[in-house]
């Protein structure tokens, strides 16, 4: 998640007790849960009533509804008048609320025992109660932290404590970095040149319905009014929030949160348009606002208005590694879509500064000649030689159809509300994949066009010393459209390498030249050089390629790019790239398509070896005469490479994947300097920790000198899009916690390990990763014991995601990492994040380096971060449910497997305490902790439920629908519970 933080009391002579101090800051976030929950459970009354009432024909009484006086705490135990409730669901329930109190085995014994007697029905009734309830503690949750947020900027707490470090507020930053010698014009200068791009990608994909999620917003947005106007509520006003709430509550409980069949890519791509649309669009300006003021604090000016402090890109549409489902026209459809949507965004943007600007005068000299060469026969004109004549403008206003020549401004938006209005309906058809309507007048094609006009008027406006004004709604839409641009979102491309050499190869075949896949990669690169150089196409115009359906799809996909043009796309991302001539083959490919333009073709490295590899790489490619040129037709000056965590981690276990990871980076920052070509480095982070995800302040500090220098793409993936981004106020504090660890991290980079802490950390990763792999990869039955003791086979069955599971047949090796995570999380045992990393802890603690290691943990953030967050998945870790699993599912000849995977994990345990030097997991933050234990009592029953229904999904050979929509109830259930899927 986002981190925890919390406020330490002032040092006094009655110094609270660290119990008392928890419980002082725990209370607000307790009492919002219990309130929520005495609702939701009044409210399941309310609806049981009705149904009665109505069935007696008899009318409801208003005093049914009555939420006035209503008591939360005793409601929220309050099962009675639910009579459609069994009493084996309301045990079930009542247990966990035993078992809230105290997890002991004896409660959990019972539990199991109900548990053993339910029907399929009452499965699915119990799921859905326990997951609507750790949905309300996670939307409670989530609004305690800004709650928490906000008391501290309103300076009612001392100081603000995350999880994962101190100064994540711009102005606390910006003070620690005047401390340390920079002055306020290096902070500033440092901010001006600073970007933070977050690229979404469907996957995980959210496995909550949107119809659901927007209820959500629904419940926090109530919760707000509640903080904000708690003091000020009437009785009735009391009583219509709560019935807003119930209301809200029951919309949810009695909408299926279930998909009935798997998203489509343009489905995953609308959710994530939906985001930026419902909270990005605002986040961003009032981000710039923060920024500005806390720059003002310190005595600098506010940023210039070309600062690109954060910028989005997107793989909802264009990520086709291993998802047939992504085509040339899908991807089409999903760049005009991005464009039709960010021109209804600024259409309406217009309409209201319409009524805004209506400022009377002279035009300036700039305005004027913009005006003169960008009329529209939209707008008639009655007579513009006469001062004052009105001019006559096609649905200026419902309430007037009229504007005067002294009204510039108005003059000016009118015409660029026309043009996009245009730009609408001809993106529009498009993205429904039809002809669009013949238009006469220009369209905008470029951000630039755009932003012309409002830039002169801003300009215009300071001129005449009207500042106050320019600052206003005008520079929040520049700084959108600095943002957003004219396509909402930039769309990478992904594809994975081997069907680039397959095209290749096509081509090769076809030109008689042999089979391009068996040459040599010296002859290859020297090849595609050549061909770059050249100046005639490999193929004639008509030329018909004999070639499979995939690679002709290749062809398709980047005649798209030609046609639509660079500026719609991000980067052209090659998945399991391992050499130079994979990017070379990108880029001659975009050549022969036609792209006047390149798209900036970044390798992704993501197995131990590619990782290895990639400085190799990479450093051919510097030395290749075309390549060192080429970032003219690329329109960039850096060089971006992205960096697998997913694949890593499955490949080679937890120690290794970031060992290699940050040996790779410094490398690559290294050979960047050398060469003289600016490194932009993207992040290919997961949402679990096992794929690379967690608190990401503490890991953007963690990173080598030099590998973020002002610079960080990232991925943000499909469920943490909502963790993230849901809210408006979640998008404010995420982007405030990116930009000041972007800008601490360029400026004061961590020092570089010693000799001894690097030796000590290869020594560990090579233990680890044999650790690892001799038990994943070459234990013969592990895979058996994987998919006995998680559901990694009845996952498929979900519609979660548009993506099949594997890239193709296999095992291990071939499964994605998200589905592998997902599979682990739902059993509590996160196996890929620890497995291993015992037994590399433990042999460099038997060789008398338990000091060192210790020193490591204290002196070197990189180590640190890793070992947190490690501890933190350990504390969510459950042996005992786990168990469950193994009884219920594994078979006798497996437990040996099952015996070294368990001794595995207590050897981990007591490793990290050790380096640690804390006696219990999470001792140092009790605020993660305490949120761990209250989920706890609800999430152990839906994993006991779920290992019964996966032995009678696995009695059978087809499982009926019933079965598999209990099912589905209890992974949704656990994933809110552990805060991910995968």
């Amino acid at each position: 998640g986002l981190g925890s933080w919390v406020g330490e009391s002032q040092k006094a002579p009655a110094k609270p007790s660290e119990e008392e101090e928890m419980k002082s800051r725990m209370t607000p976030l307790m009492e919002d849960t219990q309130m929520l929950r005495g609702l939701f459970f009044d409210s399941l009354r309310k609806g049981s009533q009705e149904a009665k009432l109505i069935q007696e024909k008899n009318l409801i009484a208003e005093h049914d509804y009555n939420t006035r006086n209503i008591d939360c705490e005793k409601a929220s135990y309050n099962m009675e008048g639910i009579d459609w409730l069994s009493p084996n669901v309301k045990s079930i329930i009542t247990l966990s609320d035993e078992y809230a109190k105290c997890h002991s085995a004896e409660v959990l014994a019972k539990i199991i025992e109900v548990v053993d007697k339910v029907s399929l029905d009452e499965v699915k009734i119990v799921a859905r109660i326990l997951s609507e309830l750790l949905a309300q503690i996670n939307i409670a949750e989530r609004h305690h932290r800004y709650r928490r947020w906000a008391m501290y900027k309103r300076a009612e707490i001392p100081i603000l404590k995350f999880s994962d470090g101190e100064n994540h507020q711009a102005s606390d930053c910006f003070r620690m970095l005047l401390d340390r010698g920079f002055t306020p014009t290096k902070i500033r200068e440092s901010l001006c040149k600073q970007n933070l791009e977050l690229v979404f990608t469907a996957h995980p994909t959210q496995s909550i319905r949107r119809s659901v999620l927007k209820k959500f917003k629904q419940l926090d947005a109530g919760l707000e009014q509640k903080d904000n106007q708690d003091g000020m509520l009437t009785p009735l006003m009391r009583e219509r929030l709560f019935m807003k709430f119930q209301q809200t509550l029951l919309a949810i409980w009695r909408t299926n949160n279930m998909r009935k069949v798997k998203p489509t890519p343009e489905d995953e791509a609308r959710y994530g348009l939906s985001v930026v649309e419902e909270t990005l669009w605002n986040a961003v300006p009032e981000h710039y606002r923060v920024i500005d003021d806390s720059l003002r604090q310190i005595g600098a000016a506010p940023l210039p208005m070309d600062a690109q402090l954060i910028t989005l890109g997107s793989w909802m549409g264009g990520d086709r590694d291993g998802n047939p489902f992504v085509t040339h026209d899908i991807t089409k459809r999903i760049v005009y879509l991005s464009q039709m949507r960010a021109c209804k965004l600024y259409y309406t943007e217009v309409e209201s500064l319409l009524w805004t600007l209506s400022m009377h005068g002279e035009p300036s000299e700039q305005m004027r000649k913009w005006l003169q060469e960008n009329t529209e026969p939209e707008i008639l004109v009655a007579d513009t030689a006469r001062k004052g004549a009105e001019q006559k403008t096609k649905h200026w206003d419902f309430y007037r159809s009229e504007q005067t020549f002294d009204e510039p401004f108005r003059q000016m938006l009118v015409i660029v509300r026309v043009v996009l209005e245009r730009t609408i309906k001809h993106t529009e058809a498009l993205s429904a994949g039809k002809q669009p309507p013949a238009q006469t007048g220009r369209l905008y094609r470029s951000t630039a066009d755009l932003l012309e006009p409002l830039q002169i008027m801003f300009s215009a406006l300071e001129e005449r010393g009207q500042d106050l004004l320019a600052h206003g709604a005008l520079k929040d839409l520049i700084r959108r459209v600095q943002t957003f641009g004219i396509n909402l979102v930039k769309l990478d491309v992904r594809q994975e390498s081997t069907r680039h050499e397959e095209v290749m190869d096509a081509i090769t075949s076809h030109l008689g030249l042999g089979q391009y896949a068996t040459w040599p990669e010296e002859t290859k690169v020297q090849w595609l050089t050549n061909e770059l150089l050249s100046n005639r196409p490999l193929l004639s115009r008509n030329a018909t390629l004999d070639c499979s359906a995939e690679v002709q799809e290749a062809l398709d996909t980047f005649r798209v790019i030609s046609e639509i043009g660079a500026e719609a796309f991000g980067a052209y991302i090659i998945s399991m790239a391992q050499s130079a001539s994979d990017v070379l083959e990108v880029h001659l490919l975009q050549k022969e398509m036609g792209s006047k333009r390149h798209l900036r073709v970044a390798p992704l490295f993501e197995t131990k070896q590619d990782l290895i590899n990639a400085p190799g790489a990479m450093k051919q490619l510097y030395s290749n005469d075309w390549y060192r040129q080429h970032f003219t037709i690329v329109g960039t000056e850096y060089q971006e490479v992205m960096m697998g965590y997913s694949d890593s981690a499955k490949d080679a276990g937890r120690f290794t994947s970031v060992w290699e990871l940050y040996k790779a980076q410094e490398e690559l920052v290294r050979l960047s300097t050398e060469h003289k070509i600016p490194l932009n480095l993207f992040h290919g982070r997961g949402g679990s920790v096992g794929r690379g995800g967690g608190p990401q302040y503490l890991a953007i500090l963690s990173q080598p000198a030099g590998s973020i220098a002002g610079r960080l793409r990232v991925t943000i993936q499909g469920e943490v899009i909502e963790n993230y981004f849901g809210t408006l106020r979640s998008c404010e504090l995420t982007f405030e916690r990116y930009t000041t660890a972007i800008l601490q991290a360029t400026l004061t980079p961590p020092s570089a390990p010693s000799t001894e802490f690097r030796d000590a950390m290869q020594r560990m990763s090579e233990c680890g990763c044999s650790s690892y792999r001799s038990m994943v990869y070459d234990t013969p039955s592990f895979v058996d014991y994987f998919r006995a003791i998680t559901p990694e086979q009845e996952l498929k069955l979900l519609n979660f995601g548009s993506r099949p599971s594997k890239r193709k047949a296999g095992g291990i090796e071939t499964l994605r990492a998200i589905p592998w995570m997902f599979a682990w999380t739902q059993t509590r045992l996160h196996t890929p994040v620890w497995f291993g990393v015992g037994t590399a802890l433990d042999t460099e603690i038997k060789n008398g380096n338990l000091e060192l290691l210790k020193e490591m943990y204290a002196k070197w953030p990189f180590f640190q971060s890793t070992i947190e967050l490690v501890e933190a998945v350990l504390a969510k870790v459950d042996i005992s449910i786990a168990k469950v699993y193994e009884q219920m599912l594994v078979p006798v000849d497996l437990s040996a497997i099952g015996a070294s995977v368990f001794a595995e994990l207590e050897k981990t345990i007591a490793s990290v305490k050790l380096v640690t030097g804390r006696d219990e997991l999470l001792a140092n933050n009790l605020v993660i902790k305490r949120m761990y234990d209250l989920r706890k009592p609800m999430t152990d029953p839906l994993n006991i439920l779920q290992a019964k229904v996966l032995k009678e999904m696995r009695s059978v050979e087809h499982p009926s629908a019933e079965l598999q929509e209990s099912f589905a109830a209890t992974v949704q259930g656990i994933a809110a519970g552990m805060g991910w899927t995968g």
